[in-house]
């Protein structure tokens, strides 16, 4: 079963006051960098990642990564849904997967094994999976070959709710707190590299 894995990273980060996906995250690792491991590590198929208004310097520090494919969407400032529906079609040029898997470049806290979670149910059950955060639904998330029309007619800012939280379909979760997490501001970041920083400290 092929699952195309895509990164979102082609927001403007404006809270950020600069392109928070380039900045070191602890242990001299990026943010991008750092998204792009973990989803990487599910399998051998190439990660797609979504770039815009950054796309340069994305570009420029994921310029030694193996097995990465950009998609440049210039149209980045229409938001989420239409990088969504960006990331769909370029796939659907290259591959026919058996459905894609989105996560956002900023959520730190997440791991191989919670995205490993999504897939393995996925496979068991092929149908919408998402990110239960305990409030709401959300990424990352799986949709199906049968979403990927939807997906590429999307024009909302706020990506693909509408369709995790449609009552008409089926939409299974699994529970992700952690995948609330994000950084937005300079100051989340200064937290997220001390917790960082305490967590590596009691391992040791």
């Amino acid at each position: 079963m092929l699952i195309a894995k895509v990164i979102l990273a082609a927001g403007q980060s404006s809270r950020f006051k600069g392109c928070k996906l380039t900045a070191d995250i602890g242990a001299g690792q990026t943010m991008i960098e750092r998204a792009v491991d973990v989803i990487q590590a599910l399998d051998s198929s190439p990660v797609f990642v979504v770039t815009g208004a950054w796309h340069k310097e994305v570009k420029n520090t994921l310029e030694n990564n193996k097995n990465i494919k950009l998609i440049e969407n210039k149209q980045w400032d229409k938001g989420l849904g239409d990088s969504i529906a960006t990331a769909t079609k370029a796939i659907l040029k290259d591959q026919q997967p058996d459905g894609i898997l989105f996560m956002l470049a900023d959520q730190v806290e997440l791991t191989t094994d919670h995205l490993s979670e999504l897939v393995a149910n996925f496979k068991k059950h092929p149908a919408r999976w998402c990110a239960n955060y305990g409030e709401r639904l959300g990424v990352p998330a799986i949709f199906p070959n049968v979403d990927l029309s939807k997906l590429s007619d999307l024009t909302t800012d706020k990506g693909a709710q509408h369709l995790l939280r449609c009552n008409d379909e089926e939409v299974n979760t699994v529970n992700l707190k952690c995948a609330s997490s994000d950084i937005d501001t300079q100051a989340q970041l200064h937290e997220f590299i001390e917790k960082r920083c305490k967590v590596f400290s009691r391992q040791k």
